[in-house]
């Protein structure tokens, strides 16, 4: 056991690595579930837990085309990352505060870039404790602080936007089933009064033969109703 630990942090040197949630589907719908996550230079691997030999998943950081600092809106600290994935899936992950939501944007960033992931989060969090630390800001970072909130603000209606597509889509799908369903019912009624017909038709004393056409048409409407 130690020996694979060792060689495992041997192969992941350059690596960020923490609990984050992750957002999977379920029998009953969408979930958030903590998963242990470590990125490499070529991979974001995921675990049950920091003990795990096998990982859960796996997303190639070459597959990642975007990265959004905010995901669904009914969860803290999300982002989500836009890959080539399965026909261009999104991950939607949330960290557990602020500051260690933009360490892992600030690696994924390193790593999609080539950069050294170890170097890029030192950087941030050196940065981060800096600005912490100063008691007025300058100008220039209230005016960095301006567009990150502008950004993000933007970013977020992007994500509104999505959601409200997919609320459409979704809607629309569901008007069509029931346009179908209420086609399926109409044509059952005119069924049911068809045969309705036949009966009062029959009790009335209509003699019926089997070579008649309003025999053979009222067969058709027996088999009809067979397969319902």
């Amino acid at each position: 056991e130690r020996e694979w630990e060792s060689e495992r942090e041997t192969m992941l040197d350059d690596v960020h690595r923490g609990w984050l949630e992750k957002e999977g589907g379920g029998v009953f719908g969408r979930s958030w579930q903590s998963r242990y996550f470590v990125l490499s230079s070529t991979s974001l691997t995921y675990f049950e837990d920091e003990a795990a030999r096998d990982s859960k998943g796996e997303i190639d950081v070459a597959s990642i085309t975007r990265i959004e600092p905010s995901a669904p809106l009914d969860k803290p600290y999300c982002f989500s990352l836009h890959t080539t994935h399965k026909g261009g899936k999104t991950y939607h992950l949330a960290a557990a505060d602020v500051h260690q939501k933009e360490q892992w944007l600030h690696a994924l960033a390193a790593a999609r870039r080539g950069d050294s992931i170890v170097e890029a989060v030192a950087s941030f969090s050196s940065s981060s404790s800096a600005t912490s630390d100063e008691s007025a800001p300058s100008l220039s970072s209230s005016s960095s602080s301006s567009s990150s909130a502008s950004a993000s603000e933007s970013t977020s209606s992007s994500i509104e936007i999505d959601l409200l597509r997919r609320r459409v889509a979704l809607l629309e799908s569901s008007r069509d089933t029931l346009t179908k369903q209420v086609e399926e019912s109409a044509k059952h009624a005119a069924l049911l009064d068809s045969v309705r017909t036949w009966i009062e038709e029959a009790l009335a004393g209509r003699t019926i033969d089997v070579n008649t056409h309003w025999n053979a048409e009222a067969r058709a409407l027996v088999e009809q109703i067979a397969t319902l």
